[in-house]
């Protein structure tokens, strides 16, 4: 995931600018070669991009989507509630199918209320891909994430590590799930379970931490305060570090933090060694390569990927933070990084595309 070969030099600038005239400014731009398509056209295909939840992670996917647009001279309108409800959400996938939008991708939370809604964007004629979370009964045929159950495992083995450093051979892992009814929070969960078996740690059950941002550092504090004997507390959603950082700094708590994400919080939180390791799932690709997906599909009549795109899991502790952190935090090093990444490694979706990934 991390060898990279630079773009060259005309498409990479062609990026750069289109990102810094934004996606509403009307101009059609020339594919980037990480794209893959063909000629300018002069009608532009309009992609909608729904959200489920508005907040720092969202906000990448929502660049990632956008930088797609202008790099492959589309125009891509993301939306999303703030309330992270999901009535919200159709509602407002909804209004995109009336708006007879040529393409759509969703983050389908929770996947099993998405199912009619995808059917009514497929029956109306309007491919669909999904990102993030799943909706594996519906009528999308691909989805762009990464392998929740192994993301599970990765984070209770660098957890053990973290607390062995401190001198810790067994102890409770308090556990949190924001959207207990979500699957590959589910699935996190599983393998974070399994990758603590036979390690001296156990793992509570996983405990309800809600969506919103307030309700859920009070869920956490309910939750520390419930279980003071923790050894660590594991988050299994984007905004779990920053709130259980700011816990840990106003108890005095000496549990040991991990979780997912790569917003600049979580990032400050691993610098200052309040957390100490945190999951990155590319939230970036999640909002771009469905769009790519939708205009290779759209544009070049290539099929859309059937399956799973896998963008990657990465590990993030105190040793590496400062080499990730530039990256995350600073836009136009996001959109050169990543447009580097993709022509080197998401040249053929479709032939990258594997069947959905199951936990055990």
């Amino acid at each position: 995931m991390k060898a990279l070969r630079p773009l060259l030099a005309a498409p990479l600038l062609l990026v750069l600018a289109s990102c810094n005239r934004g996606s509403d400014s009307g101009q059609t731009t020339s594919p980037t070669s990480g794209g893959g398509t063909g000629a300018p056209q002069t009608a532009k295909i309009k992609i909608g991009y729904v959200l489920h939840v508005r907040n720092d992670f969202t906000a990448v996917i929502e660049r990632g989507a956008k930088d797609a647009g202008n790099a492959l001279g589309v125009d891509v309108e993301v939306i999303g509630p703030a309330s992270g409800k999901s009535d919200e959400a159709t509602a407002m996938f909804e209004g995109l199918i009336q708006k007879k939008k040529d393409g759509l991708v969703v983050v389908p939370m929770p996947g099993d209320v998405w199912v009619k809604y995808i059917k009514e964007a497929a029956d109306a004629n309007i491919p669909v891909a999904t990102a993030n979370m799943t909706s594996p009964d519906s009528a999308a045929a691909n989805w762009f994430g990464q392998n929740e159950y192994q993301s599970g495992v990765i984070l209770a083995e660098e957890l053990v590590k973290q607390l062995k450093a401190e001198g810790k051979t067994g102890g409770k892992v308090l556990a949190g799930i924001c959207a207990p009814e979500v699957a590959v929070l589910q699935d996190r969960y599983k393998g974070l379970k399994k990758g603590l078996e036979g390690t001296g740690f156990t793992v509570t059950d996983a405990k309800d931490v809600k969506v919103e941002n307030t309700a859920n550092y009070a869920a956490w504090e309910n939750q520390a305060t419930a279980n003071a004997d923790m050894v660590a507390a594991a988050g299994l959603c984007s905004m779990d570090i920053p709130n259980l950082a700011k816990l840990k700094t106003r108890s005095s708590g000496k549990w040991l933090i991990g979780g997912y994400d790569l917003n600049q919080e979580t990032l400050d939180a691993i610098k200052s060694g309040t957390a100490q390791v945190t999951l990155g799932q590319h939230p970036y690709l999640q909002g771009y390569l469905p769009v790519m997906a939708l205009v290779q599909h759209l544009r070049d009549k290539k099929p859309l990927p059937k399956g799973w795109v896998n963008v990657g899991t990465e590990i993030v502790t105190k040793a590496n933070v400062d080499s990730i952190y530039p990256r995350e935090t600073d836009h136009a090093a996001e959109t050169k990084w990543y447009a580097e990444h993709i022509a080197k490694t998401f040249g053929d979706l479709a032939g990258l595309a594997k069947p959905l990934p199951k936990a055990p």
